[in-house]
């Protein structure tokens, strides 16, 4: 296992040996690697590494959400390193979004030439590599076995979390007639981040997700059952859902509620 101790270089070479030895998805090591290009730390000679210049690198990420994602590598690729410790991850913030109507989404998932991926998000929750990665032979009437994603060099490996996701039947029947075609996660992502600006709305693959599972929270569903259409292998990250509402949505409840004299 390489230490700072045993190893010279720079930290972007620190972190490709380190994470190497680890048993970790590759789509992990990228992101986590990805973090230390993003912070400006790659050719950063490993003699200077500290604390504070971790600490400041992380500080200059305005979103709370970024800075958990990059202090979250960084402890993982000096874990070796007892100081790291004092490195403190900063609680996540669940994210809101202002949806646009559905039809709007559909629009754009028409426009796309990845749209069977894109309704896959929307009405089965997939996240995009395993959209990337879904196919008919995975499929038994309307059930889709999830176990597989496809990142970024158009590989196949383990999804984050597998299980078996129920689609709308309509859905099932248009994967069943797709053939087989390798497209990449950032293409996907590509694809709908343009095709949503053509008609004036920021979207992307997450929010599709989100949207998929505040759409089962609005229609109350069960908790457990949107934990396993999810597939969160936590039923925590699923109540964030149900605790996080619009003004729009508290607006509604509490006229529902209260709004008779």
């Amino acid at each position: 296992m390489p230490t700072l101790e045993t190893t010279s270089g720079t930290i972007g070479e620190f972190a490709l040996t380190t994470l190497a030895t680890r048993q970790i998805r590759q789509s992990t090591v990228d992101s986590y690697l990805g973090c230390v290009l993003y912070d400006d730390l790659w050719d950063e000679a490993l003699e200077n590494v500290s604390l504070q210049l971790i600490y400041e690198r992380t500080q200059e990420q305005l979103n709370q959400n970024t800075r958990r994602k990059h202090t979250i590598a960084y402890r993982s690729i000096f874990r070796e390193t007892p100081w790291i410790r004092e490195l403190k991850i900063p609680a996540s913030i669940p994210r809101v979004y202002d949806f646009p109507p559905e039809e709007t989404l559909r629009f754009v998932m028409m426009l796309s030439p990845f749209e069977l991926q894109g309704l896959l998000m929307m009405y089965g929750g997939l996240r995009p590599g395993e959209a990337c990665a879904a196919s008919k032979n995975e499929l038994k009437g309307n059930i889709l076995m999830v176990h597989k994603q496809r990142i970024k060099n158009g590989r196949l490996v383990t999804a984050k979390t597998a299980g078996q996701v129920v689609l709308p039947q309509w859905l099932a029947d248009r994967l069943s007639r797709h053939e087989p075609t390798i497209i990449t996660s950032g293409s996907l992502r590509e694809s709908i981040w343009r095709n949503g600006k053509k008609v004036g709305i920021h979207i992307n693959p997450g929010m599709l997700r989100h949207w998929y599972i505040s759409k089962m929270v609005n229609n109350k569903v069960s908790p457990k059952i949107a934990q396993k259409q999810a597939r969160h292998s936590d039923i925590t990250t699923t109540l964030k859902y149900y605790t996080n509402f619009s003004k729009e949505q508290l607006d509604s409840i509490v006229e529902d509620l209260y709004g008779e004299d």
